[in-house]
């Protein structure tokens, strides 16, 4: 009879239970604005779809997958943050209890970046207790801290313009915050899970308002308010965090918690961007399924599930899960509903996408080059399964490198023995910057690991014939790789528009491409996939041809206004799937409506141009992890090897190695300033610190070396080397490098034959093939000796070719840029100061990008160790 019983209450539970309780009956626009840009407000316009898929599913039970695309939407922490603000001042929600899976350390950080203006907040909670007045029962009837929640609103009427006064925090003097306005977190009841489940928190709400303002002065901190509002029993809106447990038994300790026994969960945001699915591991798929069990458990309401993705692949394997899962339950559940949530910039309150209802049109041709690849891919994939299940991650990175590696030379557009030439001309130095670009291009690096693998037995024989068919296929395109041989029939004279555009996938690439002698050759103009949207909205093409697409690239091609009326795709079947699995939902989805058309015109090109493959071999290659790289990060080191004491920072994911003297970037959680810096002597446990891994580096890099500060001077520079090569004797240029040749040695004998190729290529840097920026490579000596060399063989005074080398040449090569010291002191500059760096015509989307992605690279300070002095590295 037991059994019976709950069955039927598991039955009543699993249907679908409308619910309606609507609050404040006067609604009000709520803004927001970023710590960013504090001065730019904006109510929620792209990001409506997602808050209101959340909203839907509070009132109708129903699951609902949202895909954003083409940037990422941020967490759903931030999209359960934002519902919740949204309901409560729309009036659509007199209150709710949502959930946000899987919970992780730094879920809330982005939420500490957002603003939310006080006066709207305030202007809420006045409308609400003017219908407590009015005797409204949604204020009355529930038993929920209505009252108490209006009354510690409306006191953010009293934020004055300028209140923030200097604090010592934790006990000594601290950076000055400026704090105007309220953040998304602490105007949210958030409640994390620990051991125990959930606890109260009497402190979170406008915990950052209190501290750094006078709001909370005696007789005015409404502490009983504060208690109410920071209990999950008793708050009308709150949001609860359930981690990613591996069984249901200790999920179940979450979602039946006493504390909720009167005000169940009714939603939960599933948060599968990549960083959740990275936390939860390769087979996140089975963490979501113990979650969907688990909610079958329940004895009442099955709280609705959205779900928020920021890929097509994420969004195919998490619908396919839910459907299967809601069709075996009994009653069935509805399918999930999936919509399209396009977002121009990062992250929800990204402004709405001024796109036309229809672009222009364009015209797609694409080539998919060396159908023999897939076999050789489906290997490299069946290998890389093989390695997963026997959990063996040397294997996962082996393979991972080795498909990249295949993936990278296919796409190239000139010869292998080219690229290894030009690379071996413009990146000689022996430092690891140098020396890894050198690397991308010989497959006795990009294989070692594959075979150290192979030597060991792990992977049972079935190495040796991969990596022998990539050494045929090395061979095989010394002179021309696939994608080359097709891009010369395309440049040439006869074939060509009248002018075209080539991105390659690479700023090293491409500027290996261009250091080649076959761009002599070419009349076009080159930039990469990153800098792709860039380039085409700020001149006219008549073709773009894309060699190795990418997802930048295809994004790219598919929003812009400027994309060019014909599109070439240049690729290798070993990637393709990825293309197919991109374009799939754009083509159904209503969200993605205005580049519909764009999708399907690309889609049906790349089957005509030779794709063939299945979308889930797309997906196979899409989890394939990239190899992890260094959790180490040296900022003390600078050239020589620096033997001092040292401090080193670690976060949840990194270990950063400062001088004692360096300055840290500090997240402030003002709004003066986004970071401040701080020795890394005074950095202490808690505090929340730039991270400057691998992509933050290599970011800041690329906007160094394109600030219009530096490429002001690299134009000087190239026009002093125009002047001086006409005063040099010669009827040709390469008679004239002969001459600068013969000085150098007069000076330094020691100076061979063969840099005559090398001179030749500084002497004539004005006349380089441009960007696709209209830029030039500095062409100049990769050191300062050298360069110095050939400025005194020119009679050029020393000062002014350290001039032209600090302000010219070093700050635009982006990937000679070292980890080190100076680097880090010079990242300090650009992020306090972008300005200065990038002069009156800086790129206000580029930069906004940027910082964008900067907030996504703070991490909490969680251990300090101090290094003592090691003479080994003096």
């Amino acid at each position: 009879m037991r059994a019976l019983l709950g069955d039927s209450r598991r039955l009543s539970a699993s249907q679908d239970v409308r619910i309606s309780r609507p609050g404040v009956t006067t609604s009000t626009a709520t803004r927001y604005a970023t710590t960013a840009f504090p001065d730019a407000w904006l109510t929620i316009s792209a990001g409506r779809p997602a808050v209101g898929a959340v909203l839907d599913s509070i009132e109708d039970g129903k699951d609902r997958i949202v895909l954003a695309w083409p940037e990422k939407p941020g967490n759903g922490f931030t999209l359960a943050a934002l519902a919740m603000r949204e309901a409560r001042s729309s009036g659509r929600l007199a209150s709710a209890t949502v959930a946000v899976w899987p919970w992780r350390n730094g879920l809330t950080r982005a939420a500490r970046s957002i603003l939310v203006h006080p006066q709207d907040i305030a202007d809420t909670a006045k409308h609400a207790m003017n219908d407590h007045r009015a005797g409204a029962a949604w204020m009355n009837s529930d038993g929920l801290a209505h009252i108490e929640l209006c009354m510690l609103e409306m006191r953010l009427r009293d934020l004055l313009p300028e209140n923030a006064p200097r604090r010592r925090l934790r006990g000594r003097p601290r950076i000055e915050v400026v704090v105007k306005n309220p953040t998304l977190l602490e105007t949210t009841a958030v409640f994390p899970p620990s051991a125990a489940g959930y606890s109260p928190d009497a402190e979170h709400t406008l915990r950052r308002v209190s501290q750094h303002t006078h709001l909370n002065e005696a007789g005015a901190s409404l502490t009983s308010a504060r208690a109410s509002i920071g209990n999950p029993k008793t708050t009308p809106f709150a949001v609860l965090g359930v981690p990613g447990e591996r069984s249901t038994k200790r999920l179940s300790r979450y979602l039946n918690h006493h504390l909720l026994e009167e005000r169940p969960i009714e939603l939960i945001v599933v948060d599968l961007t990549r960083a959740s699915r990275t936390d939860l591991g390769e087979n996140w798929e089975k963490r979501l399924e113990i979650l969907l069990e688990t909610l079958d458990t329940l004895e009442r309401r099955r709280p609705a599930i959205v779900a928020i993705c920021d890929d097509p692949f994420t969004l195919k394997s998490s619908s396919r899960l839910i459907r299967s899962h809601n069709a075996k339950i009994k009653p069935k559940r509805a399918i999930p509903t999936e919509i399209g949530l396009y977002l121009a910039d990062r992250g929800l309150l990204s402004s709405s996408p001024d796109l036309p209802d229809q672009l222009p049109k364009v015209v797609f041709h694409a080539d998919i080059k060396d159908a023999s690849l897939k076999s050789l891919r489906n290997d490299l994939l069946d290998l890389l399964r093989r390695f997963k299940e026997a959990g063996n991650l040397e294997g996962l990175r082996a393979v991972a490198t080795a498909l990249s590696f295949v993936r990278r030379i296919a796409c190239l557009p000139l010869g292998l023995n080219e690229a290894r030439i030009a690379s071996g001309i413009l990146f000689d130095a022996d430092d690891d910057v140098d020396s890894g670009i050198r690397a991308m291009f010989l497959e006795g690096m990009a294989l070692a690991d594959l075979a150290a693998i192979e030597s060991s037995g792990a992977d049972n024989g079935r190495a040796r014939p991969i990596m022998h068919r990539i050494e045929q296929l090395v061979a095989e395109w010394q002179d021309e790789t696939p994608v080359s041989a097709k891009l010369n029939e395309l440049l040439s004279p006869q074939n060509k528009p009248q002018r075209i555009l080539l991105s390659v996938p690479d700023r090293r690439i491409a500027e290996i491409a261009l250091g080649s002698d076959r761009a002599i050759g070419w009349d076009c103009a080159v930039c990469d996939h990153h800098e792709l949207a860039t380039v085409l909205d700020r001149s006219y093409y008549d073709q773009l041809i894309v060699t190795g697409p990418t997802s930048k690239a295809l994004r790219t091609i598919l929003v812009s206004e400027s994309t060019p009326p014909d599109v070439v795709l240049l690729g290798d079947a070993s990637g393709a799937g990825l293309l197919a699995g991109e374009l799939l939902p754009l083509t159904r989805l209503d969200g993605f409506s205005a580049v519909a058309e764009r999708a399907s015109g690309l889609q049906a090109a790349l089957k005509r141009g030779g794709l063939d493959e299945k979308l889930n071999l797309g997906e196979a290659e899409f989890r394939i992890s990239p190899a992890a790289g260094s959790k180490d990060i040296d900022l003390s080191r600078e050239g020589e090897r620096y033997s001092g004491e040292r401090v080193s920072l670690h976060t949840s994911a990194h270990r950063i190695v400062y001088r004692p003297s360096s300055d840290v970037l500090v997240f402030t959680s003002g709004e003066a300033r986004l970071f401040e810096k701080l020795p890394a002597r005074e950095i202490e446990r808690g505090d929340y610190i730039l991270v400057l891994d691998e992509s933050t580096r290599n970011r800041i890099r690329a906007s160094l070396a394109t600030s219009h500060k530096s490429l002001e001077q690299l134009a000087n520079y190239h026009q002093a080397i125009a002047r001086l090569r006409e005063q040099i004797p010669g009827a040709r240029n390469l008679d004239k490098a002969r001459a600068v040749l013969r000085r150098m040695r007069d000076i330094d004998p020691d100076v061979v034959d063969s840099e005559i190729h090398n001179v030749h290529r500084w002497l004539t840097a004005d006349t380089a093939p441009a960007t696709g920026e209209g830029t030039r490579q500095p062409g100049a000596a990769r050191d300062w000796p050298r360069f110095k060399l050939f400025m005194e063989a020119n009679e050029v005074n020393e000062l002014l070719a350290k001039t032209f080398w600090d302000f010219a040449i070093v700050p635009t090569r982006s990937y000679r840029v070292q980890e080190g010291f100076q680097f880090n002191q010079r990242v300090v500059q650009f992020v306090l100061d972008p300005e200065s760096t990038h002069g009156a015509k800086a790129n206000t989307v580029g930069l906004r990008q940027l910082w964008l992605s900067l907030q996504d690279a703070v991490d909490e300070v969680e251990n300090i160790e101090i290094l003592k002095e090691d003479p080994r590295h003096g």
